[in-house]
């Protein structure tokens, strides 16, 4: 039972963190988003590369959320092997910079910001 709340809680913690991001809602800062040289060069970059991890957050929120949750419903497992599934659906899920904004990103001109130019 607690770890169908602890891994139900990170599907919902990944949904809410994403849905700002996806709704490209969240400034350029120091903490929330991702964060690289592209992406802190260039506002539009911010965006977009922010927005594909805020969807791909919300993904990996609703399909943990869904196997957390119907799991036990429908197959009936020990508690150590139902960690393990969720778990492994954690470890083996794409990760949202890699596979949503790092491209978006590091696909972008580099900016001079010093000058303003590509």
């Amino acid at each position: 039972m607690r770890e169908q709340i602890l891994f139900s809680g990170i599907g919902v913690t990944s949904i809410l963190s994403g849905i700002p991001l996806a709704r490209r809602r969240v400034r350029p800062n120091r903490w929330y988003g991702l964060r690289i040289p592209a992406t802190c060069a260039d506002e539009y970059v911010w965006y977009e590369a922010n927005a594909a991890c805020g969807r791909d957050l919300i993904l990996l929120g609703c399909a943990l959320l869904l196997v957390a949750l119907g799991l036990p419903r429908f197959l009936p497992l020990s508690r150590p092997a139902y960690t393990t599934v969720c778990a492994a659906l954690l470890a083996r899920s794409p990760s949202p910079s890699a596979d949503g904004g790092w491209p978006i990103a590091s696909s972008a001109p580099a900016v001079d910001t010093r000058r303003g130019t590509a």
